[in-house]
């Protein structure tokens, strides 16, 4: 799509899934990914042969994606696998695909023009926005609709602010953009939230 051309991300995500800051020319700094801690001084930085290029990340069990179409609500598990395009930048930019699987009964989703390209902006210690360009497909019942993740923002915690031990991506009941399809519903709105599989940190890089 135009996310998760997302998860949704969705997701979604990112797709669901993470980072970058943006400062004056003079004193510009580049966002990255960290596996460990960086701390929370002034600089933040990863420590050396730490930093984070590929990210794998998933809906957790019993918390499924959620499409809303006002018709009918379709579910599906999330799975984003991406690599930063470098270490870091400002924004930090990544591209990678979504997988849906053990959708609603009757219901696929499968992505379009894939990779998904990806864009993290960090506002400030473990949080950072992501927003992004993808496209999905979705068959279901009499429904035969392609949707762009086309003006969703996704929001991004850290494992030092995240409920989750390795910090989450979320996109809760925004709009998805109809690119064309057959008895399709207006308003349709997604819910996403996924989770990396290993504590991912959000930090700047000087």
């Amino acid at each position: 799509m135009k996310l998760f051309k997302m998860l949704g991300l969705i997701a979604v995500a990112a797709l669901m899934a993470m980072v970058f800051v943006g400062t004056g020319s003079a004193m510009a700094e580049s966002t990255a990914l960290c596996d460990e801690d960086p701390g929370t001084g002034a600089a933040e930085e990863c420590p050396a042969g730490h930093l984070v290029t590929h990210v794998h990340a998933t809906t957790l069990v019993g918390n499924k994606a959620r499409l809303l179409t006002g018709f009918v609500d379709i579910e599906c598990a999330v799975l984003f696998l991406g690599e930063a395009i470098g270490e870091s930048s400002e924004p930090l930019l990544m591209k990678g695909n979504f997988t849906y699987t053990s959708c609603t009964s009757g219901c696929t989703f499968t992505e379009e023009n894939g990779p998904a390209i990806i864009e993290v902006l960090k506002l400030g210690h473990e949080t950072a926005d992501v927003t992004g360009e993808f496209e999905v497909h979705l068959s279901c019942g009499g429904l035969n609709c392609y949707y762009n993740g086309e003006g969703l923002e996704a929001t991004v915690l850290g494992p030092l602010l995240s409920s989750e031990t390795n910090g989450e991506v979320s996109i809760q009941q925004q709009e998805l953009h109809l690119v064309k399809g057959l008895f399709c519903p207006s308003g349709t709105t997604l819910d996403i939230r996924i989770t990396p599989l290993s504590a991912t940190y959000i930090e700047a890089v000087n």
